[in-house]
């Protein structure tokens, strides 16, 4: 299956499953209230990290590799932050439905992530392969880390 082909289909899982999380969202209360400010507070974070990305590729381009800023501590901040995003679902509908599809949309976009890797490897050859051993695809921990380490070496 071709690449472009087989992440339409995950995309479109992912759409599914978005709208099938709103649905179920609304049909059923959450059971502990104060989770669902967790929920919003893991919302936020999501969509921090998707905002940033898009202003950073807005500013950069797409056309080379992007390695700073928020693409210097994740390789996939926007597909992480959709991720993110996704699993505050979890604490607003505290249903069991949410939970799968959150799960499914989840491995679709990291799937999806590890595509867009292989991708750019063939587009940009060694330097995007010397960016995925710099930068890891979405472990924001270590690479903050990694970050700090490069600074102080400066």
């Amino acid at each position: 299956m071709r690449r472009n082909t087989k992440e339409s289909i995950l995309m479109s899982i992912v759409g599914i499953t978005f709208f099938l999380n709103i649905i179920a969202i609304n049909l059923f209360p959450p059971a502990i209230e104060e989770l669902v400010v967790v929920g919003y507070a893991i919302l936020g974070i999501g969509a921090v990290f998707f905002v940033l990305s898009i202003f950073t590729l807005r500013r950069k381009g797409t056309s080379n590799i992007v390695d700073n800023e928020i693409y210097g501590v994740v390789r996939h901040p926007m597909y992480l932050g959709g991720m993110v995003m996704f699993l505050s679902h979890v604490f607003f509908g505290q249903h069991w439905i949410v939970a799968i599809n959150t799960l499914v949309a989840i491995v679709c976009v990291y799937e999806s992530m590890r595509m867009e890797d292989q991708s750019n490897a063939e587009k940009f050859g060694e330097d995007y392969k010397r960016y995925m051993e710099k930068v890891p695809r979405m472990n924001i921990v270590l690479g903050l880390i990694r970050l700090l380490r490069h600074r102080k070496r400066e």
